[in-house]
């Protein structure tokens, strides 16, 4: 019997994470929460959209032990820290976390996946790999061995991560973006859009273009 599972976000990134757990056969999605209260009373692929977060209690309350987020991170300061909170919401309203891994997404055996991270239709991970809590490895990335990606990052569509990369807390990865072996992105960085990284980059930093450069500070979180 398909276990009950609740999403705390009602968007795009929701929809994908749906798919992927239906795809599955062992979910059975109950019901989305989200803040914008215009959305309440709609439905995203059939499942309703219930209210705010005041329904997380209550759904707690009829025995709903599991959840997903289903708000994504598209680069903009405090993408990633929103789903830091909801990750820690979630983990003080007593929720079991779930991952969902799209069953055409390659994954070497001794990859290391996280809780509530999510990995999309042809990504391709390879060995050794370390993935933190609450990361999203989108359509069609690929991770090369022994790479590192901390909690809540983000690497994005069709981005391209060589061997050893390391990806620090809440960094963001943008669509199509190359990074070199061995290279670091620091904590909540930004990488745009197909930038190729041949240089580390530091922490809460946005760079940009091929080869990538400093465009500015991000804003404080």
């Amino acid at each position: 019997m398909a276990k009950k599972i609740i999403g705390i976000g009602a968007g795009g990134h929701a929809k994908v994470v749906i798919d992927i757990l239906r795809l599955s056969g062992l979910w059975q999605v109950v019901g989305l929460v989200d803040q914008d209260a215009r959305l309440w009373g709609s439905k995203v692929l059939d499942v309703p959209v219930l209210g705010g977060d005041d329904f997380l209690s209550e759904l707690r309350g009829q025995g709903v032990g599991h959840a997903f987020i289903g708000v994504g991170a598209g680069g903009n300061p405090g993408d990633a820290r929103r789903r830091a909170e909801l990750f820690n919401q979630l983990s003080r309203a007593g929720f079991q976390m779930t991952s969902a891994v799209h069953p055409r997404a390659v994954l070497a055996s001794s990859v290391r996946v996280g809780q509530a991270s999510t990995i999309m239709a042809g990504a391709i991970i390879n060995p050794s790999v370390e993935m933190g809590c609450n990361v999203i490895i989108n359509t069609g990335a690929i991770v090369e061995h022994d790479c590192k990606i901390a909690d809540h990052a983000h690497v994005a569509t069709g981005a391209h991560l060589a061997g050893q990369v390391s990806v620090g807390e809440a960094a963001h990865i943008g669509i199509g973006a190359i990074i070199r072996q061995g290279i670091t992105i620091g904590q909540d960085a930004v990488v745009a859009a197909g930038a190729v990284v041949v240089k580390d980059v530091e922490p809460g930093v946005l760079v940009a273009g091929v080869p990538a450069a400093p465009l500015k500070l991000r804003s404080p979180l």
